[in-house]
């Protein structure tokens, strides 16, 4: 094997060892249920029709409460069972808030506080899997760049594969938010490199050069993927995202199948954190 993207990737090799970059939980067993399936031709051509309709737009709380708490009492109180007490606070009529609608029916929110805390994420049941939590945590972190921030966020924990596929790290330990466990995470790096679903089953890495399409197969704890040859810049940016993103995921493994060959990286096994 050459030099160039494997001294790379046998840096951080011994960087993954260490469990404090590692995601502490599984996602839910819906997600893993659902992870390596290929949504149909008509499914994906039914969201794209979806999202269309949908639109992502910045409200205030005093024109917009009556439906952004009617999505986060659907979300977080009667789904998730959170204490009413603990979802609603002050720094709701200071934050930015980003509504989705679909025609006249809001279905998605979130809220930024300080101009860089992302919380609040809530897409209702009927229309996950859509990309319309994609669409409004997009919108938030072109909000958060626009006034010169880096966006950070406080995952839950089975919601973090969602977020590393959108180029957060996790970093610190677990902590409870209204008895659920949390860690925070941060996007940072270059503003150029981004990281998003493609789809439901695969990502997209964009640079001011390329577009790298990301196809993860996972088979017995392992995640395989084949990404082409890139710069050690480029490397180092995507390569912990990724590892991130399959430890979510349940691997215990990544491998990276680059031209000039195969590499392993062990993950930390949940059952270890």
């Amino acid at each position: 094997m050459s030099m160039g993207n494997v001294s790379v990737f046998k840096r951080l090799l011994n960087y993954f060892i260490s469990p404090t970059l590692v995601l502490v939980d599984l996602v839910t067993s819906a997600i893993s249920k659902n992870f390596g399936t290929r949504p149909s031709s008509n499914s994906s051509e039914q969201d794209h029709s979806y999202l269309a309709l949908t639109t992502i737009r910045e409200v205030n709380w005093a024109d917009a409460q009556e439906a952004l708490q009617s999505i986060r009492k659907r979300v977080f109180v009667e789904e998730q069972g959170i204490d009413p007490s603990d979802e609603w606070d002050p720094a709701d009529q200071d934050a930015i808030h980003i509504l989705a609608r679909h025609g006249d029916t809001a279905i998605g929110c979130a809220r930024i506080v300080d101009l860089k805390k992302i919380g609040r994420m809530a897409v209702v049941k009927e229309v996950r899997r859509r990309n319309v939590g994609s669409k409004l945590l997009r919108f938030a972190i072109t909000r958060i760049h626009e006034a010169g921030n880096m966006p950070t966020l406080g995952a839950q924990t089975s919601a973090m594969g969602f977020y590393a596929s959108h180029g957060f790290l996790p970093n610190g330990p677990i902590f409870d938010d209204a008895g659920i466990p949390h860690r925070t995470m941060t996007l940072t790096g270059n503003l150029e490199r981004t990281l998003m679903p493609l789809d439901a089953e695969s990502l997209r890495f964009d640079t001011p050069n390329l577009l790298v399409a990301i196809e993860p197969q996972t088979s017995h704890k392992e995640m395989r993927i084949s990404i082409p040859r890139l710069s050690d810049e480029d490397a180092s940016w995507l390569t912990p995202r990724l590892c991130c993103y399959a430890s979510s995921h349940g691997a215990i493994t990544l491998i990276l199948q680059i031209p000039e060959g195969e590499v392993r990286l062990p993950l930390e096994s949940p059952d270890n954190f």
